[in-house]
C-alpha cells in the first residue's frame, strides 16, 4: 500500500506525467502510421501504447487513496514543492485532454482508412468477377465474340449473288 506522503504523491504525479507524454508521442506516431497505411508498424505501436496505458492504470490505482485525502491536510516541505506538484498535475490534465482528442481523431482516420480499403476491395472483387466472366466466355467461344468469316475458294469468286431473284 502506498504511504500517503506528499513525496509519494509528487512522485506518482511525475510518473503519470511521464507516461502521458509517452502516450501523447505514441498517439502522434500512430496518426502518421494511419496516414501512410503502415499497418504492421501500427500494430507494434498499439502494443507499446497498451503497455503505457497499463502503467498509467497502475499509477492511478496508487493515486486513488490521495483523492480521498483533503489537500489542505497534506504536509509539504515547502510552498514551492507544492506549486511544482500542482503544476505537474495541471500538465497531466492537459496532456490527458490532448491524448483523448488525438484518440478521437485517430479513430476517425482509421474509419476513413477502413472505408477506403473496403472500396478498393470491392473494386478489385468486381474486376476479378468481370475478368472471370470474360475468361469463361473465351473458353466457350475460342474464336472470340465475333462470327468467323466463311472461306471462299477462287472458283466461286466470279459467281455473283443474285439479290433480285425471289428465292
Amino acid at each position: 500500500m502506498t504511504e500517503l506522503t506528499t513525496e509519494n504523491l509528487a512522485d506518482l504525479i511525475a510518473k503519470r506525467h511521464t507516461c502521458l507524454v509517452q502516450l501523447r508521442d505514441l498517439g502522434r506516431k500512430q496518426s502518421e502510421l494511419i496516414s501512410t497505411g503502415e499497418m504492421a508498424s501500427l500494430l507494434r505501436l498499439l502494443s507499446a501504447k497498451n503497455q503505457v496505458i497499463v502503467a498509467i492504470q497502475a499509477i492511478e490505482q496508487e493515486l486513488n487513496p490521495f483523492h480521498a485525502q483533503a489537500p489542505e491536510q497534506r504536509q509539504w516541505h515547502s510552498a514551492e514543492v507544492r506549486a511544482q506538484c500542482a503544476k505537474k498535475a495541471e500538465e497531466c490534465r492537459l496532456l490527458l485532454a490532448e491524448v483523448m482528442q488525438m484518440e478521437r481523431e485517430n479513430e476517425q482516420k482509421m474509419t476513413v482508412r477502413r472505408d477506403e480499403v473496403a472500396v478498393q476491395l470491392q473494386t478489385a472483387q468486381s474486376a476479378s468477377t468481370a475478368r472471370g466472366a470474360y475468361q469463361a466466355q473465351q473458353r466457350i467461344t475460342p474464336q472470340g465474340p465475333h462470327t468467323p468469316m466463311p472461306n471462299f475458294d477462287s472458283s466461286s469468286a466470279d459467281k455473283r449473288l443474285d439479290l433480285t431473284s425471289g428465292v
